[in-house]
This record gives C-alpha cells, sequence and structure tokens, in this order.
C-alpha cells in the first residue's frame, strides 16, 4: 500500500476511533446507560481497528479469528442479562477490554505505518489503555451500581430514599 494512502487510512481510523469514543459524551445518561454505551463504542473500536490492521496487511493474532463477533455479541447479551448491580462493573470491564483492544490495534497500524519498530510496545499500550478506561469509569461504576441496589431495596421497603454521595478523591 502506498505512503500517502496508509497515511490518509491511519487519519480516517483515528478520526473514526476518537468518535466512537466520545460518542456517549454529547448528553449526560444513567450512569450504567453510559457504561453500556462507552462499551459498546470500544467493542466497536476494536473491531474498527482489526479491520484496518488486516486491511494493511497485519496479522489477526486473536486465535479466534471472526468468532470473536459472535462472542462479543453474546457477551453483551450475557451483560444484559445480568442482575442490575452486577451490570455496571460488567459494562465497564467489557468496555476497557475493547478500549485496550483497541489501542492496541491502533498502535499495530502506527507501527506499521512507520516500518514496525514499536509493535512490541503495542500490548503494552493496549493493557495501559484499558486500565484507564476502567479507572476512569470507577466513579460512574459505584453510582450506576448503588442506584441498581437503591431501586432493588425499593421493591422490599416502599418509600425508601436513597442519596448517593459520591466517595471523595483519595
Amino acid at each position: 500500500m502506498p505512503a500517502a494512502l496508509r497515511s490518509g487510512f491511519l487519519v480516517w481510523v483515528l478520526w473514526a476511533w476518537l468518535s466512537l469514543g466520545l460518542a456517549g459524551c454529547a448528553v449526560q445518561p444513567a450512569p450504567v446507560d453510559a457504561l453500556r454505551t462507552q462499551a459498546v463504542a470500544g467493542q466497536a473500536a476494536d473491531v474498527a481497528t482489526t479491520a484496518a490492521g488486516l486491511a494493511l496487511g497485519a496479522a489477526e493474532a486473536n486465535p479466534l479469528g471472526l468468532a470473536t463477533l459472535g462472542v462479543k455479541a453474546v457477551v453483551a447479551h450475557q451483560i444484559r442479562q445480568a442482575p442490575a448491580d452486577e451490570q455496571p462493573g460488567l459494562w465497564s470491564a467489557y468496555g476497557a477490554f475493547g478500549w485496550g483492544a483497541a489501542a492496541n490495534n491502533l498502535c499495530v497500524v502506527a507501527a506499521m505505518a512507520t516500518g514496525g519498530v514499536s509493535a512490541a510496545l503495542c500490548p503494552l499500550l493496549g493493557l495501559a489503555a484499558g486500565m484507564s478506561v476502567w479507572e476512569a469509569d470507577k466513579a460512574a461504576r459505584e453510582e450506576a451500581t448503588f442506584w441498581a441496589i437503591c431501586a432493588r431495596e425499593r421493591e422490599r421497603v416502599p418509600g425508601l430514599e436513597c442519596v448517593y454521595t459520591a466517595r471523595r478523591a483519595d
């Protein structure tokens, strides 16, 4: 692939990745909805960046290959079926894995465009990105879990008032 075409494709991939990542930021949805949106965007970014890498000639490292798409759908379905107070943590983890994989993939694409020198560092970048997303979701996870538990307890105790107070920064 010519260098100019690779550069243009890389810019498009970066734009798409950032667009997907920021899509959930325009509106302030309920905490679990924000986590779900972020998780789905992360998984979509993983798929898009995998496709970009494959289009540029990278080899798929995931032994499941295309079956990964089915696994992603099953996992999302299972999270939707989980108890409401477990969903925030599950969505957050699902998103962290997706964004971490997407960061790894983008790193591989960038490494390919620059001669492949830094490709060995890509898994570390992906791990750092996934951990960063997980940590950034902490407050949303805690609040969403609180409201899910509150809703469950209101069924047992009608009229129960719940007041959420976020943790102070450590």
